[in-house]
């Protein structure tokens, strides 16, 4: 046992800019940035953060002054590992959201031809593999042999096997917040870049998911690739265990064997941080905008801008609605709350551009039925979810997918949730809801939201307050502490 904590992910808690006196910290976005956030502060341990950085003050490197200034600021030691621009955008852009998200949400069929050419592969090892190196690099150069290292997500996927390169015996946990695919669906993917990634996860002694169901896909990726893997019993944690041979080296044929244990630590909203936040004066300013007729129902839809995230299908469902609902029209609006994400990758741009184009339709053909806001704003968004009375959350696939959680913590007009089977949360969360068993099933989401609006207000404050009790008192803390004390229970 030590009394430090090594946690590694994608982006840090800040972006900083300037030098010296004019360092300037802000605070990043993001549900997955805040969720470690508020761990690595609550854990009673040194944290050491490390996340991969391409920009400009973080490449350039921070004097001692600053980061001690920095490390007070956060309360916990963050040091970004630099890595060059063309690395970053290669290992971020090409391979992990062209390559690895797509393949990982099942999303290949929901790409429209943008006419742009295909990722390399070879930036897989150029880039991807070098930026998970650089981030292994750090981490070994500032923590002991014994000191446990928690990995988050598929953008590290293999800085567990580069730290057991140069560690053989670190304590290495990888949670991946994404879901995972199908066999079929991860072998799209060249298959040089499928081993590496699946030798990569098997690197860590501890591999987590959101829900049950990634789990057992990732098993059946394991084992349709030659690994042994023993499944545990329905319901039981762990999910099962993998038996795999990774190489030793980066160069060389010699192979070692590895034990990998494969669980569930599903990640809870942030109850505490999440009411603070809605007591906000901007989200009561948002609030009585939204106020509405109370004769007049409010469908919310809060999400990024993202395929996974099904965004047109639920516009067109919703058109539909009102197409056969007649008098629903006039009744019923809609707002739909969207983070534009991801704006450089050409599959985003098509998709962003095709939610234009369905928004100006459907108001074209049902005048002021729909309101889409863009941009992020942490206000707007915690009031919409105040104010629904019904939340449309249709991912093709998601991990986990907070917003699910958040708008029943947050509502206060005894909300229904229309929410697909997709979503990691389903697991938690189904049984109270409209539940959608295939997201792509536009009709059947258009059902989904007809149910929801016409249900009898006691059956949708008795859901509503089920939904409530669900989801309510979740804390990072103890969810990381969680995945820490396992670790080190195998070891």
């Amino acid at each position: 046992m030590t009394d430090t904590l090594a946690i590694a992910s994608d982006r840090g808690p800040v972006t900083l800019s300037g030098a010296g006196p004019r360092l300037r910290m802000e605070r990043r976005p993001g549900s997955v940035t805040a969720l470690l956030d508020t761990a690595a502060r609550g854990i009673p341990r040194r944290t050491l953060w490390v996340a991969p950085s391409d920009a400009e003050a973080e490449r350039n490197g921070l004097d001692a002054a600053d980061h001690a200034r920095l490390t007070r600021h956060l309360g916990y030691d963050y040091t970004p590992a630099p890595v060059g621009e063309r690395h970053y955008r290669e290992y971020y852009d090409d391979v992990g959201v062209r390559m690895l998200w797509l393949a990982l949400h099942g999303l290949w069929p929901d790409i429209a031809d943008t006419g742009a050419p295909p990722p390399d592969p070879t930036a897989f090892t150029r880039s991807y593999q070098q930026v998970n190196r650089t981030v292994a690099e750090s981490i070994v150069r500032q923590t002991g042999p014994g000191t446990p290292v928690l990995v988050q997500d598929y953008q590290l996927a293999t800085a567990p096997w580069f730290i057991r390169v140069l560690r053989p015996r670190q304590p290495i946990g990888l949670f991946l917040h994404t879901p995972f695919s199908t066999p079929e669906e991860l072998g799209k993917l060249p298959p040089s870049i499928t081993g590496a990634f699946l030798d990569g996860i098997l690197a860590a002694d501890l591999v987590g998911f959101q829900s049950p169901r990634w789990a057992a896909n990732f098993l059946d990726c394991c084992e349709s690739w030659g690994h042994r893997v023993h499944r545990g019993a329905p319901g039981s944690d762990p999910i099962g265990v993998v038996e795999s041979t990774c190489p030793a080296r980066p160069t060389g044929s010699a192979r070692t064997t590895r034990t990998t244990t494969v669980s569930c630590h599903p990640v809870p909203a942030d109850s505490a941080l999440l009411t603070a936040n809605a007591r906000d004066p901007a989200v009561g300013a948002w609030e009585r905008e939204f106020a509405l007729d109370p004769a007049i129902q409010h469908i919310v839809k809060v999400d990024r801008i993202d395929p996974s995230k099904n965004v047109p299908r639920g516009l067109e469902a919703y058109g539909i609605v009102l197409e056969r609902s007649p008098a629903l029209r006039g009744r019923v609006t809609m707002t739909a709350c969207l983070t534009p994400s991801r704006e450089r990758i050409p599959e985003y741009r098509a998709h962003t551009e095709r939610i234009r184009h369905l928004t100006a339709r459907l108001n074209q053909r049902f005048p002021g039925c729909l309101d889409i806001r863009l941009g992020h704003d942490v206000s707007r968004c915690l009031a919409a979810l105040k104010s629904y009375d019904v939340l449309l959350v249709n991912p093709v696939r998601d991990g986990m997918n907070l917003v699910s959680q958040e708008g029943p913590l947050l509502n206060t007009r005894h909300g229904a949730l229309v929410l697909s089977r997709g979503a990691g949360s389903s697991d938690l969360l189904g049984a109270h809801a409209e539940s959608l068993h295939d997201a792509r099933d536009v009709e059947a989401t258009a059902r989904a939201l007809h149910n929801a609006l016409t249900l009898p207000f006691a059956e949708r404050e008795r859901r509503a307050s089920r939904l409530r009790a669900a989801v309510a008192g979740g804390d990072p803390v103890r969810w990381l502490a969680g995945q820490l004390q396992e670790l080190e229970g195998l070891l």
